[in-house]
């Protein structure tokens, strides 16, 4: 108990102050954060005190934080997907400009990752299973996130600007069909044929039981206990022990956790205070222990060492490249195809390069599953790192470059 006290003291600690750090250094706090994750890896505490990192972190340390971090990375995916509001991004014909970003911003980066995985894999993934490691690299590279994009919007203040918006919708799209692959790429896992058909069936029955469950029971449920003197805490061990009892659901299928928990959030909300519930008494639990238990978590299984030689910098250069500019270039088409400005594309381009939390969800999965191999992961963790550091700046760089436009074009009318 000692031993797991002490993970928690120095995981908590260290992100925060990460997190500070590159608050101070005009970045958001979750790149410090992610960074944190790394740096209490066997990198770098476990090459300046390999003897007390064995002790805290080794493989005979307590599994307290691989469970903790499990616990996190479901109710980080509620709480994600009590933020998507499809509704408001699909309504009258606004659909098309978020539409076509989030189709170039997924198709492009995601064939270059395939691409990628194809050619690579004989040297970075030999003993990996072929078609879910290439489909894997495919999603890895075409995800967004859309809570690190929104608090780069809301710091930057850009919530006014067209490009912003679009972004924030677009990304939204972007991660719910990666979530969709994502879960194809799971039930692959069981194998071909019969298996895979029978769990994308029961992963059909469950959505529909659970449309149901929530329909008849968990609405009406927490619709009454909306006037108990207890409201909000009786309402939370309920919305808790469904999302808990989804996520065992999808589980036992055969997809992962957080899938369940996604599909948990989905269900439920709509219905009236959820959300505000949530947000009031366990989002701030989340953000302050179980986040940075996940990312500390991602960061035990990243070794920079597993990257130590030309080829694999060699690779890492390559998803990098093709990663951010499939990125970058597939949402930029798909914003001018639909008549946005050259400045507001480019601001779609640069936001949705944002990475950070969604990627590390994606990659842990694929490290559960067995897809990705250590240094694989290792130089996507890196990656999501990388793009999620240079967001703010490029779009900081476009508003200066769109700034001096507007200027020019000013004075030249004078």
């Amino acid at each position: 108990m000692t031993i797991w006290l002490l993970q928690l003291v120095l995981v908590i600690g260290l992100c925060n102050v990460c997190g500070r750090a590159a608050e101070r250094l005009g970045q958001c706090a979750v790149v410090g954060e992610i960074a944190a994750g790394l740096l209490l890896g066997p990198s770098l505490f476990g090459s300046i005190a390999p003897d007390f990192y064995d002790v805290l972190f080794g493989p005979r340390a307590p599994s307290g934080m691989a469970q903790l971090g499990e616990v996190g990375l479901v109710l980080l995916m509620f709480q994600v997907g009590l933020h998507m509001d499809f509704g408001v991004t699909l309504r009258g014909r606004r659909w098309r400009v978020p539409v076509a970003i989030a189709a170039g911003g997924l198709f492009v980066p995601a064939a270059i990752g395939m691409i990628v995985a194809v050619v690579s894999k004989g040297t970075l993934a030999s003993d990996a299973p072929s078609l879910r490691y290439v489909l894997f690299c495919g999603v890895a590279l075409a995800v967004s996130a859309v809570p690190v994009m929104a608090r780069i919007v809301d710091d930057l203040r850009l919530g006014a600007m067209a490009g912003a918006r679009h972004a924030m919708s677009a990304a939204m799209l972007t991660d719910a069909l990666g979530w969709m692959l994502l879960a194809v790429i799971a039930s692959l896992s069981r194998g071909p044929g019969w298996a895979f058909a029978r769990m994308l069936v029961s992963m059909l029955v469950y959505l529909a039981l659970s449309a149901l469950l929530v329909r008849f029971v968990v609405r009406p449920t927490l619709e009454r206990l909306a006037s108990t003197a207890h409201a909000a805490r009786d309402r939370l061990a309920v919305m808790f022990c469904f999302v808990m009892a989804s996520a065992l659901a999808t589980s036992m299928i055969g997809f992962h956790s957080a899938f369940g928990a996604l599909a948990a959030a989905l269900f439920v909300r709509r219905v009236p205070g959820v959300a505000k519930d949530w947000h009031d008494s366990i989002e701030g639990f989340v953000k302050l222990v179980l986040m940075p238990v996940f990312f500390a978590h991602a960061g035990l299984h990243a070794s920079i060492g597993t990257i130590d030689d030309s080829t694999s910098w060699l690779w890492f250069g390559v998803f990098f490249a093709g990663g951010f500019v499939g990125k970058f270039g597939g949402s930029y088409l798909g914003a001018r195809a639909t008549g946005l400005a050259p400045h507001d594309a480019m601001l779609v381009g640069s936001l949705m390069n944002t990475r950070g939390l969604m990627e590390l969800i994606v990659l842990s999965i694929g490290l559960q599953m067995q897809i990705l191999p250590a240094r694989v992961y290792t130089i996507l963790v890196v990656f999501a790192l990388v793009t999620t550091a240079l967001t703010a700046p490029l779009v900081r760089f476009m508003l200066r470059m769109q700034s001096r436009s507007t200027r020019a074009i000013s004075v030249a009318g004078k």
